[in-house]
């Protein structure tokens, strides 16, 4: 996209020598370490054999002061579920001359995909979900200023990952009496921009996760709202969900305050969790270990459901995958009925 600001051109050359520097290193870097996964791309049983974990936790290099992205891979049966949450994106226009949104972009094996359209709030906050480009193996992923969500070519980047960071994550074999599909993870993000009222013919983005879990808590009124208190992990800590079941899944939004990180419990990690009324205890997904975890809302989807009448609770884990919850609770519903001590 060609911007008319020199000042801003000379900015983004500048940003671009110092981002190609860091990506051709990133890539070398790859070679050396893993020459094994730089073949990946011959089929998918060596994908297979590279991914190891259940998740990829990526920060995304910024060429716009001030502004932060963070991508997550979770494994998946079509090699990886992607959320990408941003903060602090400016205005586009700003750094592009007529720009008027962002877009997402994978790029590999000198092939170009046009992932989606990075919609945010008056805040720049935002984020988008998706699923692993088909034929990617590895990839970068890249946000570009453009003048509309349909653009056939990427600007300057934005935010970017380095060259090839992103990779296929497949599901490891479960363990005998285990599911081998694992629960949908919770996506965070803060509230996503308004969506766009079908009224006036306006097509929303496909794969907008943030918009289906809102549109699942308008169509029942907002949902129901569970409090939740601080337990003796962190007796200072709290927070609010609202709930709701549609189409046989669980939707929920949630924010929490005052709670530490994992690490001050003895923990690596967060988990929520489910249980309904016949006492069966649901994994929800794991919670961001980081600060964006009082800062940030928790959108979360997960299937398997019939109806709305399930509580929720956190616990403080020290390894992932976990399958069932530790008694080091973290959060609990004010006035619970259905928690299992």
């Amino acid at each position: 996209m060609n911007t008319s600001n020199p000042v801003l051109d000379a900015r983004v050359r500048t940003a671009l020598r110092a981002a190609l520097f860091v990506l051709t290193c990133g890539a070398a870097a790859c070679a050396c370490l893993a020459p094994d996964a730089a073949r990946a791309a011959g089929g998918s049983s060596a994908a297979r054999a590279v991914a190891q974990v259940d998740r990829l936790d990526i920060r995304l290099r910024s060429f716009s002061p001030g502004a932060t992205g963070h991508l997550t891979i979770e494994a998946s049966e079509g090699g990886g579920s992607l959320r990408l949450t941003v903060l602090n994106l400016p205005d586009p226009q700003t750094l592009a001359s007529g720009a008027r949104t962002y877009v997402v972009w994978a790029s590999g094996d000198g092939r170009i995909l046009r992932l989606g359209e990075l919609r945010r709030d008056e805040r720049g906050n935002g984020g988008l979900a998706f699923e692993r480009p088909a034929t990617f193996e590895r990839y970068s992923v890249i946000v570009t200023a453009e003048m509309s969500a349909g653009a056939e070519r990427p600007g300057a980047p934005v935010l970017s990952t380095r060259a090839n960071e992103a990779t296929t994550l497949y599901p490891r074999l479960s363990r005998k009496g285990a599911s081998a599909d694992a629960a949908p993870p919770p996506v965070v993000a803060p509230p996503p921009a308004a969506a766009p009222s079908a009224a006036r013919g306006t097509r929303r983005v496909a794969g907008d996760f943030y918009a289906e879990v809102e549109d699942a808590l308008a169509s029942k009124g907002g949902g129901r709202v569970i409090e939740f208190e601080g337990e003796r992990l962190a007796p200072r800590a709290g927070g609010a969900a609202r709930v709701t079941e549609h189409t046989g899944r669980a939707y929920v939004r949630a924010n929490f305050r005052g709670v530490p990180l994992p690490v001050s419990p003895g923990a690596t990690t967060y988990v929520l969790w489910a249980v309904v009324p016949d006492g069966r205890i649901i994994y929800m997904g794991s919670l961001p270990a980081t600060e964006d975890l009082n800062r940030a809302e928790v959108y979360v989807r997960v299937a398997g459901f019939d109806a709305d009448n399930f509580s929720l609770f956190v616990t403080a884990e020290r390894a992932r995958p976990v399958h069932t919850p530790s008694g080091s609770r973290v959060l609990t519903p004010k006035n619970a009925k259905l928690i299992v001590k």
